[in-house]
């Protein structure tokens, strides 16, 4: 994706104003012993993922305020090393102001810069006690890593949306979540961009038979068919591959 494209989205600024009404965003760290070679540097990122010290860069999205590090943004993000090298010519710290997007997406985006991971939201629990979790930051998660050219989020956020849409698609309570999900993967995605798709078409059709089988659920599924014609082109594609 070409960075150009993210110019009426953001705005850059040179120096840095005095705002009051802007705080500086307390983020989560994963605490984490080394196991290999490379959990060395990630741990040692991690000191520096809620400190300012040593920040050459500020990410501004609405209310919060992250001091960040040039470099370690650069290498993660094709949109971050766009922007430093065209725009920052000089030695104040740059603002770069994401405030169109996202809070959790963003937080999300910049765990996953120093930790190479990201917190889990869930949304707590209902009447009868189940958890019921939601898909949204996810795919949240995966739009911002598409928008500012991270790969490995965006399969970081495939792989979470599936660990999570794998309990959701077949608890009942948590079936309208799951529906729910499909209907934004397809409002927000590309067609050619189909790894969430992809994955959302293989649980249904893992569970095809149950879905069939289950009044109110069948109900929910036929009408997401027909309520998104795409979705039910991939779904018979697959149950047909299946079949083969």
């Amino acid at each position: 994706m070409s960075t150009d494209s993210f110019a009426d989205d953001i705005t850059i600024k040179a120096d840095s104003p005095t705002r009051s009404s802007v705080r500086s965003k307390k983020r989560q760290c994963f605490d984490t012993s080394p196991s290999d070679p490379a959990s060395y540097m990630t741990a040692g990122l991690m000191r520096y993922f809620d400190s300012a010290e040593f920040s050459d860069l500020i990410v501004r999205c609405r209310d919060d305020e992250y001091h960040v590090h040039r470099i370690i943004m650069c290498s993660q993000s094709q949109f971050f090393a766009k922007a430093c090298a065209e725009r920052f010519k000089d030695f104040k710290p740059p603002i770069i102001d994401l405030s169109a997007d996202d809070p959790e997406a963003i937080d999300a985006m910049l765990q996953y810069c120093y930790q190479l991971d990201y917190a889990d939201k869930f949304l707590g629990l209902n009447s009868t006690g189940y958890t019921i979790y939601t898909l949204t930051p996810h795919i949240d998660v995966y739009l911002i890593a598409e928008k500012y050219c991270i790969p490995g989020l965006k399969k970081l956020a495939v792989d979470k949306f599936e660990a999570r849409a794998t309990v959701l698609s077949r608890v009942e309570v948590n079936k309208e979540k799951f529906f729910e999900a499909i209907r934004i993967i397809y409002a927000s995605t590309h067609p050619t961009d189909t790894c969430l798709r992809k994955v959302a078409v293989k649980l249904c059709a893992d569970h095809s038979e149950q879905y069939i089988l289950q009044g109110k659920t069948a109900s929910r599924a036929f009408g997401l068919m027909d309520e998104i014609p795409a979705f039910r082109v991939d779904l018979i594609k697959e149950l047909a591959q299946r079949l083969n």
